[in-house]
């Protein structure tokens, strides 16, 4: 039974790592919220100490040391997440990464957590047993190493978010486009698409120009799309000032739209007529 409950943390463990790994950045931003800017810079390390727990109880590898790691683990972030409510006004976790419906109510948090602990206790207390490290751990653990310390540097910084020069595209219509999912047009109209994450640096330097595009009359109206994350959404409207309706999608959804952050899309006639990454122009440059 005992190896049933350290299977479970595990799990848990390493989907929180995957998860978070999706979009390093907003957990970096999580973290710079608690009032310590410099802790964003280890999100990476703490995924992947996240990460290595999840695996190691998975594969029943010295049980009773690392289940005595997982225990300290979930004691110090129940910790600073309980400082996190009271001192600052925290509500979202952000244990889950984009998946906001799994980061639950402090309440629900810490509930969880006391239940993970529970299920450690009686693997701290026997003596130790399990299994050393094998070979297919060695190289379970390596693959997903790697997958997560890739996912973690592309998220935290977008691997292409400065690439500012237009792209050479051909002109389909937006019934034919991946935008259509989320966006309804008037044919009659022109439209100004920016997809964005509410924490990626380059986006956030964007927001000025893209206010200007129904401002100043270069476009009829302007759409955004952004990653969902409540967490991030909070303290982004705390900073910038929007004219332009915002509308989230879910991680997987928007990557599956566009690889890369920002990207924003010209829609003249119900026909995408452009696109173009990295942060937007003033609209007297972009629009011919």
């Amino acid at each position: 039974m005992n190896k049933i409950f350290r299977f479970l943390v595990g799990v848990v463990f390493l989907l929180s790592a995957l998860l978070k790994a999706i979009d390093t950045a907003a957990f970096a931003d999580l973290m710079g919220q608690y009032g310590f800017a410099w802790l964003g810079f280890g999100a990476p390390m703490l995924i992947f100490l996240e990460y290595a727990i999840g695996v190691l109880l998975i594969f029943d590898i010295y049980p009773r040391i690392i289940s005595i790691i997982a225990a300290c683990f979930l004691c110090a972030v129940s910790l600073i997440y309980l400082y996190g409510v009271v001192a600052i006004g925290i509500t979202d976790c952000g244990c889950f990464g984009p998946l906001t419906w799994l980061n639950t109510k402090p309440w629900l948090t810490f509930t969880r957590n006391a239940i993970l602990l529970t299920f450690l206790i009686p693997s701290m207390l026997q003596p130790q047993q399990g299994s050393q490290l094998t070979t297919a751990a060695v190289l379970f653990m390596a693959i997903i190493g790697i997958v997560i310390m890739f996912m973690c540097g592309f998220s935290l910084r977008g691997a292409k978010c400065l690439k500012t020069e237009q792209n050479t595209f051909e002109p389909i219509p937006l019934s034919e486009s991946k935008l259509s999912d989320f966006v309804s047009c008037n044919p009659d109209s022109i439209y100004f698409v920016f997809a964005f994450s509410y924490t990626c640096p380059f986006c956030q330097n964007s927001i000025g120009n893209v206010n200007q595009y129904q401002q100043m009359g270069y476009v009829d109206k302007v759409i955004g799309l952004a990653v969902e994350d409540s967490v991030a959404r909070s303290r982004f409207k705390q900073i910038f000032d929007v004219n332009f309706e915002i509308k989230e999608l879910p991680a997987l959804q928007m990557y599956r739209l566009a690889t890369t952050l920002p990207t924003s899309f010209l829609i003249r006639h119900d026909t995408v007529v452009n696109y173009y990454t990295g942060m937007v122009i003033s609209p007297a440059l972009l629009i011919p």
